[in-house]
């Protein structure tokens, strides 16, 4: 998990670059995952938590590691992270991956029931504040439990 301010501010310029917003990944909640080569971040993932669900976010992988599995095993593992440390069910809003969540198990679901499910969550937030929830599409996968 990144938690330095360098890493930080590193991470939102490489989310930047993939035409992604940082806002909220300083938040207490906000769990953070980078895969790092010599040239920097190759791949993120972030956790928003909010009770037994959680908002995922913040995926991306530079576009020259994109098709080599990396997002896949990154989502994998924070997927799995989430499930032990209790997370139930896991949302996320994506307008244009929809075929690479629905190969992850995460089904298309009304976006008010994940805003419902997630309303403290930063980028739920930011998206009720600037009015882009309604532009959105919401995934949701519900995770196993031991």
């Amino acid at each position: 998990m990144t938690t330095a301010t360098a890493d930080l501010d590193d991470l939102a310029a490489f989310l930047r670059a993939q035409g992604l917003d940082p806002h909220g990944l300083d938040e207490p909640g906000t769990l953070l995952w980078t895969v790092r080569d010599a040239s920097g971040p190759t791949a993120s993932a972030a956790l928003e938590l909010a009770g037994p669900a959680a908002l995922l976010r913040s995926v991306a992988v530079r576009p020259d590691r994109r098709g080599s599995g990396t997002a896949r095993r990154l989502v994998e593992d924070v997927l799995a992270e989430a499930a032990a440390g209790g997370i139930r069910r896991v949302y996320l809003f994506s307008t244009d991956a929809g075929a690479f969540w629905r190969r992850l198990g995460f089904r298309e679901v009304p976006v008010p029931e994940a805003a419902d499910a997630l309303a403290a969550a930063p980028q739920v937030r930011q998206y009720l504040a600037d009015g882009s929830l309604a532009a959105e599409v919401a995934w949701c996968r519900d995770l196993a439990t031991s």
